[in-house]
């Protein structure tokens, strides 16, 4: 599959013309007047001709955020310069770029406040989405793990990222505003579709971490996202697999999965895998959710039975139909009157067969 295919390719990704705040030199107080005169030389060091000094350059700026005692502002500052080099033609300089770009992105997810216009943050989101489709698949990995780091990303971006038709919405941005029409860019339609499709498992996995991430912040996100998660559950590769059932986990625990009867036969397809670590992973989800069906919760039993029978001496399914019965109380109640009734016509015929 051509990955920027239903993309119209006379659209260009966002600029970062209006983050050229993240250019201006970071706050200075005395505390932090080291760091600062040493990610001032790195950064002029990432602007240079060679690359291996680009690259050293890059290296050396995440290394000072990684530390922990840059000052106030450093971590928009060094983002402005990974952004003018993820365009860069060598792909070691674009790795380093999108590397530094995910510090940068927790850095500032950790303020409780945003510097500016919070529509930057959508803004960063979609520049680090078009780098979810590089050539090099490295950078592609890296992409993918950057976004996973971001929050307070409007619904609208969101949403986005999982059609690959552009979307109409007026679903509003982080300042409670309707999303302007410049933040409604192409580079971000679709992204993990495609992510989920991507040739290498590695793209594949990391695109899944990501959309368990950023499920989190958003319900309507963590609804769509959930089919093409189901999908992944497909996937030839083990790897790829364990991963999908860890960030749906991750979702359950969280409580931001709800599983629909067309999902069930997916995860009662599961439960039998032959990968002991898959059917605990799936086990442990149907312990977490809430089943919103009658039908769903027994047919949920009957698959956790079926793989007792197979193995009697499998311990965790006793502690998974403790959970489901807990947290389906009234569910519970009615299969156990049911049960009740049958019982006590069972012993009724069999005194009128005795007499």
């Amino acid at each position: 599959m051509d990955m920027d295919e239903d993309l119209p390719a006379s659209e260009p990704c966002p600029t970062f013309a209006k983050l050229a705040s993240f250019r201006g030199a970071p706050a200075s107080t005395s505390s932090y007047a080291g760091p600062e005169v040493e990610v001032r030389g790195l950064a002029s060091m990432a602007t240079a001709l060679y690359p291996l000094a680009r690259a050293e350059g890059l290296r050396g700026l995440a290394a000072v955020l990684e530390k922990g005692n840059a000052g106030s502002g450093v971590a928009e500052y060094c983002y402005g310069y990974a952004a003018e080099l993820l365009r860069d033609e060598d792909e070691g300089i674009r790795l380093g770029a999108v590397r530094l770009a995910g510090i940068c992105v927790e850095k500032i997810a950790m303020r409780e406040e945003l510097i500016g216009d919070a529509d930057q943050i959508d803004l960063i989101f979609l520049q680090l989405s078009s780098m979810a489709r590089d050539m090099c698949a490295k950078v592609r990995i890296e992409a993918f793990n950057a976004l996973a780091k971001m929050q307070r990303v409007s619904d609208g971006v969101l949403l986005q990222s999982l059609s690959k038709k552009m979307i109409k919405t007026d679903t509003g941005s982080a300042t409670g505003k309707k999303i302007s029409p410049k933040l409604v860019f192409p580079c971000a339609a679709g992204i993990f579709a495609h992510g989920i499709e991507d040739e290498f498992y590695q793209v594949r996995a990391a695109a899944c971490k990501a959309l368990g991430e950023l499920a989190k912040f958003s319900n309507q996100y963590a609804q769509k996202a959930l089919d093409l998660l189901m999908d992944m559950m497909n996937d030839d590769t083990e790897a790829v697999r364990l991963q999908t059932l860890r960030t749906l986990l991750d979702m359950a625990t969280y409580g931001h999965l709800s599983v629909q009867e067309k999902h069930m036969h997916m995860f009662l397809g599961i439960l039998m895998d032959a990968n002991v670590i898959v059917r605990n992973a799936a086990r442990k989800i149907l312990g977490l959710v809430k089943l919103p069906k009658l039908q769903m919760f027994k047919s949920a039993l009957d698959g956790l039975i079926a793989g007792l029978e197979k193995d009697p001496e499998d311990q965790e399914i006793y502690g998974v139909l403790f959970s489901i019965g807990k947290n389906h109380g009234s569910f519970s109640a009615n299969i156990a009157k049911h049960l009740a009734k049958e019982v006590f016509l069972h012993i009724l015929l069999s005194i009128v067969f005795a007499c």
